[in-house]
C-alpha cells in the first residue's frame, strides 16, 4: 500500500470519528461531569486541583481534564468541543494499531487491524464518549509496545524504551496507578512466558524513571500542597478501597467482562470462525510465538485484573481492544490470502439482519417507546447500511476477500455514522439533562438559584453555567464538600431547602421524573416547568 493511500485511509478515520460528534447530547453521569470539571478549571484558572459542582474532585489525575479543557477553549462550550479530544485520541489509537500490527506482520496486517478496531461497536461508542478510558488505553500503547520492541531485540535504540517510561507518565496521569502497573506488570509477564526472565534488568532505565517522575510527580506534589489530604484520598481510597471493595457501587460478577469483549468486537465477530480456522491451518505463519505470547499477556493481564476487581465499569477494558485487534487482524490477513470463495459467507447477513432487528425493536419494547413511525424514518438508513454489510461478503467469489474487507470499512463507517442521529433521538430523550437544561437556562436570572433535590444530574451545571444547590445528596461530591468553606450554603437537608424556598429568592429545583407526590406534598404552590423523563423542573415564583 502506497503512502498516498495510506493518508487517504488515515485522513478517512479523523473524518470518520469526528463525524456527527455533537449530534448526542452529554449523557448522564460521566459525559456531564467529565465536561463540567474542565469547565470549572477554565472559569477558575485552577489547572492543578480539579473542581466539580465548586468542590474539589479528586478522583481522577487532570490529564484528560486538561485535554478537554483545551478544546473547550479552541471550539467552545458544547458536545463537539466536550467530545473532541477522546475522538482525536482515538484516532491516534488507531494510528498506533496499524503501527503496532505493520511492525509484528506488515502493512496489511496493520491495516485490517486498525479497519476492525475503527468499526468495532465498543471502540467506536467508548472512543467518542467523552470519559478519561480511551485516553488511558491510547496512552498504554505507547508504555508497552516500544519497550517491547527494544527488548525483543527489534529496535536497538534505547529511545524505544525512554519513550514507554515517558507515555507510563502520561499514563499516571490518565487514570493513576495503573498506568505504571500495566506496562511493567505486561512487560514481566512476556518475559517471563518467553524465558527471557534473565533479561527483565534491561528494562530498568535511570533516564527513563527521570522522564517518568518528570513527568508525573509535578502534578503530585502540588496538589498535594494545596490539598493536605490527596494522598491518603487518592491511593488509598481511589486505588486500593474502590479495586478491593463495593463502595462505590459497580460490583458486577466475575464474568462480567466475557459479553463485553465479544459483543465489543460485532460486527466483525461474525468473520470469527473463519479467521480462527484461517490461522489454525496457516499456525507458524500467524504470529511469531515471542509476538503471540506478548499480546496475549497484555490481553489477559488487564481483563484478569479488571474480572477480579470489585468495581467493574464496560470501559474499563478499553486497554485490552488495540492488541486484540491486531490478533483478530492478523488472523483476517491469513483469511484474506487462502480464502478462495467456494463457500457462500452468510454468517455476516444473519448477524446484520439481528442488528437491524434490534435497531428497529428494542426502542418499542423498552420502557422509553417513540412513535414507531417517526422511528421506522430515522432508522432506515442505518438498517439499509448494516444489511449492505451483510450483502457484501455473499459476493466474496466475485469480488475477493480483500475488497470484502475494504467494502466493510466503508459501509461499517456509514452506517456508525448514520446510527448517531436516531441514537440522539432516542437515548438523548431519556440519558441526558439538555431539553431540561435549556427550559432553565431560558428561564434563569442573575441571582436566581438553581437546586438539584434528592438527585444530582451532572450535566446540568455544563448547560447552564451555574452552580447548584444539592439537597439530600451528597454522592461521590462527598471528599469536597466535606471541605468545602461554603458547604452550608450548597449542601442542604429538606428542612433547610424549605427555608430557601420560602426565602425572597426564585428558586428553581429539579427533581427525578418520580418525584410528583413528593413535590405536591411538600410544595403545593410550585409552578411546574418541565416535566420528562429526564426529571421534573419545578420554581417557587414567577
Amino acid at each position: 500500500m502506497n503512502r498516498r493511500t495510506l493518508l487517504l485511509l488515515f485522513a478517512a478515520f479523523f473524518l470518520f470519528y469526528f463525524s456527527a460528534l455533537g449530534t448526542m447530547p452529554l449523557l448522564e453521569p460521566d459525559e456531564g461531569r467529565y465536561a463540567e470539571i474542565p469547565r470549572e478549571m477554565l472559569a477558575t484558572g485552577d489547572f492543578v486541583t480539579p473542581h466539580l459542582n465548586g468542590v474539589v474532585y479528586l478522583e481522577k489525575p487532570p490529564l484528560f481534564y486538561w485535554g478537554n479543557a483545551l478544546s473547550l477553549r479552541l471550539l467552545g462550550e458544547n458536545e463537539f468541543a466536550a467530545r473532541s479530544f477522546t475522538a482525536l485520541v482515538s484516532v491516534m489509537g488507531i494510528l498506533l494499531t496499524y503501527w503496532m500490527g505493520s511492525a509484528l506482520s506488515g502493512p496489511r496486517t496493520g491495516l485490517f487491524s486498525s479497519i476492525v478496531l475503527s468499526t468495532s461497536v465498543y471502540y467506536y461508542v467508548v472512543g467518542r464518549l467523552n470519559t478519561p478510558d480511551m485516553t488511558l488505553a491510547v496512552v498504554l500503547v505507547l508504555a508497552i509496545f516500544p519497550a517491547y520492541l527494544y527488548l525483543s531485540g527489534k529496535r536497538e535504540s534505547r529511545w524505544f524504551l525512554h519513550l514507554s517510561y515517558a507515555a507510563a507518565g502520561l499514563a499516571f496521569l490518565a487514570k493513576g496507578l495503573v498506568g505504571l502497573m500495566f506496562p511493567a506488570a505486561i512487560l514481566l509477564c512476556w518475559l517471563v512466558f518467553s524465558l527471557r526472565h534473565r533479561e527483565i534488568f534491561r528494562a530498568v532505565s535511570l533516564p527513563g524513571f527521570l522522564l517518568f517522575f518528570a513527568i508525573a510527580l509535578p502534578w503530585v506534589l502540588l496538589v498535594q500542597m494545596r490539598n493536605p489530604d490527596f494522598l491518603r484520598f487518592f491511593f488509598v481510597q481511589e486505588h486500593f478501597l474502590r479495586y478491593t471493595t463495593g463502595m462505590h457501587r459497580h460490583f458486577e460478577p466475575f464474568w462480567f467482562f466475557l459479553p463485553v469483549v465479544i459483543g465489543g468486537f460485532v460486527p466483525w465477530i461474525a468473520f470469527l470462525r473463519r479467521v480462527a480456522l484461517a490461522a489454525r491451518a496457516s499456525a507458524e505463519k500467524y504470529l511469531p510465538r515471542e509476538a503471540l505470547v506478548f499480546l496475549l499477556c497484555w490481553v489477559l493481564f488487564i481483563f484478569l485484573f479488571f474480572s477480579v476487581s470489585q468495581s467493574k465499569l464496560p470501559t474499563y477494558l478499553a486497554p485490552i481492544f488495540p492488541p486484540l485487534a491486531v490478533l483478530f487482524g492478523r488472523g483476517l490477513d491469513l483469511w484474506v490470502d487462502g480464502e478462495d470463495g467456494a463457500i457462500r459467507c452468510r454468517t455476516p447477513l444473519a448477524l446484520a439482519a439481528l442488528i437491524a432487528a434490534a435497531i428497529f425493536w428494542i426502542p418499542s419494547l423498552s420502557r422509553h417507546p417513540v412513535d414507531p413511525s417517526v422511528w421506522a424514518l430515522a432508522t432506515a438508513l442505518p438498517i439499509l447500511l448494516i444489511l449492505a454489510w451483510g450483502a457484501v461478503p455473499l459476493f466474496l467469489r466475485r469480488l475477493g476477500a480483500e475488497r470484502v474487507v475494504l467494502l466493510s470499512f466503508l459501509l461499517l463507517a456509514l452506517f456508525f455514522i448514520s446510527l448517531n442521529r436516531p441514537a440522539a433521538f432516542y437515548v438523548g430523550g431519556y440519558k441526558s439533562v439538555k431539553a431540561l437544561s435549556q427550559v432553565l437556562s431560558s428561564s434563569l436570572r442573575p441571582g436566581d438559584v438553581v437546586a438539584q433535590y434528592g438527585t444530582y444530574k451532572q450535566g446540568i451545571p455544563f448547560y447552564t453555567k451555574r452552580r447548584t444547590v444539592l439537597v439530600d445528596e451528597v454522592g461521590e461530591l462527598k471528599f469536597g464538600a466535606s471541605r468545602a468553606k461554603d458547604r452550608a450554603d450548597y449542601f442542604l437537608n429538606g428542612a433547610g431547602f424549605q427555608r430557601l424556598w420560602a426565602s425572597g429568592s426564585r428558586v428553581f429545583c429539579v427533581f427525578k421524573r418520580d418525584a410528583l407526590p413528593l413535590i405536591r406534598e411538600k410544595f403545593p404552590a410550585h409552578r411546574l416547568l418541565y416535566r420528562s423523563d429526564e426529571g421534573i423542573l419545578i420554581v417557587n415564583r414567577p
